[in-house]
């Protein structure tokens, strides 16, 4: 992998060869071009496909940049658009027989995420808050909710955070379930399961982020902020995997649970 800055053409046409690969669907043999080394080449490529996309972004999601990785990239977590249309807000928990179907890049990358989503209370404009004050305040609502990764780069996540954070941060959508009453203080006490095709995949108390979700949002803040983002009040963040990513098949059905009455079922098909 070079360590050469990418040119801003090189920028251009990994943003272009991964936004029409989304829209069409279609499923790419590799990585297709050099491959970002810095996060901040990932999200010029990023930028570029926003400005692509006319669709409107209804939250964000936050992923983990690997242990052995973030001293080089000198960052935790790195982040991603969710886009109207990957929404799925259920609203309540499922019962056995529900489920909500996710289209996915069949041959691409397919993996479920448990994940607390944290909807935002108000407008966060760019430098407009210390997260080091703390951001509780922030947080409207948490939902026991799914976070879709799929991107047509089957082994995207391979090529390393700057690729991830390239293609839209490997996100393809979330569903967002029931509202968890007083979140903060019961996490610790919340069973979080995966389930694939009936098979128990993992299991981990919903507060298992890195330093807490609170964290991970405060992560997003600052972030934003260096990329001039504003964050919307009502957008809904993906705060990070509670039991792993657990990459899956089309055809395969799973299922995330936030205790004991707290279910959501999904389906893959193919896009």
């Amino acid at each position: 992998m070079s360590t050469t800055p990418l040119s801003h053409d090189a920028l251009r046409q990994l943003s272009a060869t991964l936004v029409s690969a989304r829209r069409t669907g279609q499923t790419l043999d590799q990585y297709p071009g050099p491959v970002p080394t810095t996060l901040a080449e990932g999200y010029a490529i990023q930028d570029l496909s926003l400005a692509a996309v006319t669709e409107d972004i209804v939250g964000w999601k936050i992923g983990m940049v690997p242990p052995e990785l973030r001293a080089v990239m000198q960052v935790e977590r790195l982040m991603g658009p969710v886009f109207d249309s990957l929404s799925h807000v259920v609203g309540h928990a499922h019962h056995d027989d529900e489920k909500i179907t996710i289209p996915v890049f069949d041959g691409g990358f397919i993996a479920i995420e448990a994940e607390l989503i944290l909807e935002l209370a108000v407008d966060i404009a760019p430098g407009s808050v210390d997260t080091t004050k703390g951001v509780a305040q922030y947080v409207k609502a948490a939902y026991a909710g799914i976070e879709i990764a799929s991107s047509p780069v089957p082994d995207l996540n391979d090529y390393g955070p700057a690729a991830i954070a390239s293609d839209f941060g490997n996100n393809h959508g979330m569903v967002v379930g029931a509202p968890l009453a007083d979140w903060q203080s019961s996490l610790a006490e919340i069973e979080t399961k995966v389930l694939i095709n009936g098979k128990l995949i993992n299991a981990a108390p919903a507060n298992n982020v890195l330093n807490g979700q609170l964290a991970a949002l405060a992560y997003l803040i600052d972030c934003a902020a260096q990329r001039e983002i504003t964050l919307r009040a009502g957008a809904l963040i993906c705060s990070g995997a509670i039991t792993g990513v657990h990459e899956t098949v089309v055809g395969a059905s799973a299922s995330v649970s936030f205790g004991t009455a707290n279910q959501l079922n999904v389906e893959f098909v193919a896009l």
